[in-house]
């Protein structure tokens, strides 16, 4: 999916899943080289927030200076699986087969990260799924390119059971002077120096089914994403509804939750054509009427749920968006009966 050229390069925070722990493992204090890239140990404990592609592939090549660890990638990635993609990890958890699980996978991966494709060729007899960043990074993708090729590999072997057999795996960068050490992370060595990040397999293994897969939750989360595009507008929207709730909740926060300052946010909205108020007011107008003809929540309980500061502001937002009160609107609904 072509991406807007105002969209800034993110990534969901979960792609550093594991990384606490391993620090940790070394008995070192991973706040000082979170600090560095403008990150903390708080963010990376929210699944959801977004960080900028930049920072994280920054932290990787700091982290693997420091510590001495020349690959921390790899390291890194077998931490890593399905649930780190959050909705569309479950969605592809609940395909029929590997090959729509992958099919999914590259429609919707932006959802995940904006800032690279995942391209899936399935030739005569193989098929390949290559890694693509399209950013502009200042910093080496060294490590990067590990961290994707050993989600890769786990994300195959999870979603087939251990039952696929890669046929050769590909890595954009030199080799370094140990590669035994990939062979014992990801089953084999890759082939350096290549295109891009790469898995190849025979063409056979698309058929393996999914285990436990669910078509009714498939069919749930396959509609909810199909609403998402790729757009920044897109990511607030998600923390919008995330934080609503939250005591600080405002501009100021949701700009921190996605790692950049209030004004670059509103610029980047202003550029989408909206605003972060409006924002806003739409997912309250949405929200309020999902839930007027969907739950049996009191309209006091839907006031504070939607964040307003009394009923009566409710009330007034209400009959902006629908032209009656909400009460009112309630009472026309078929089989009501809840109470106000």
């Amino acid at each position: 999916m072509p991406r807007s050229p105002h969209t800034p390069d993110l990534i969901r925070v979960s792609a550093l899943h594991g990384y606490i722990e391993i620090i940790e493992s070394k008995l070192i204090n991973p706040d000082a080289l979170l600090s560095r890239v403008g990150l903390d140990r708080k963010q990376l404990q929210e699944p959801n927030n977004f960080i900028q592609y930049q920072q994280l592939i920054e932290l990787l090549e700091i982290t693997a200076k420091e510590l001495e660890l020349p690959y921390f990638g790899l390291e890194l990635g077998r931490w890593q699986s399905l649930n780190i993609l959050g909705s569309v990890g479950y969605l592809m958890g609940n395909c029929d087969s590997l090959e729509m699980a992958l099919k999914n996978l590259t429609k919707y991966y932006h959802v995940h990260q904006n800032s690279a494709d995942l391209l899936l060729e399935i030739g005569q007899d193989y098929v390949k799924l290559s890694f693509l960043v399209r950013s502009k990074l200042k910093v080496s993708v060294y490590h990067g390119a590990d961290l994707a090729l050993s989600v890769g590999v786990n994300l195959l072997k999870q979603l087939t059971d251990d039952q696929i057999k890669l046929h050769r795996l590909e890595l954009p960068h030199s080799a370094n002077t140990n590669t035994s050490v990939y062979r014992q992370a990801l089953g084999q060595v890759p082939v350096f120096n290549c295109p891009h990040t790469a898995l190849i397999f025979d063409r056979k293994y698309l058929k393996l089914p999914i285990k436990n897969s669910d078509k009714q939750l498939f069919s749930i989360l396959s509609q909810q994403l199909g609403h998402l595009n790729d757009s920044i507008s897109d990511h607030v929207e998600v923390l919008i509804k995330q934080y609503l709730l939250h005591e600080q909740f405002g501009v100021n926060l949701i700009a921190e939750k996605l790692s950049m300052s209030s004004r670059s946010l509103q610029r980047h909205l202003t550029q989408q054509g909206t605003t972060f108020r409006e924002l806003v007011d739409d997912i309250r107008c949405n929200l309020a009427h999902q839930y007027l003809t969907e739950s049996s929540l009191s309209l006091s309980n839907i006031s504070d749920i939607l964040s307003f500061s009394n009923y009566s502001e409710f009330t007034r937002a209400f009959k902006r968006w629908y032209g009656v009160p909400p009460k009112d609107y309630r009472k026309s609904l078929p089989h009501n009966g809840v109470k106000s």
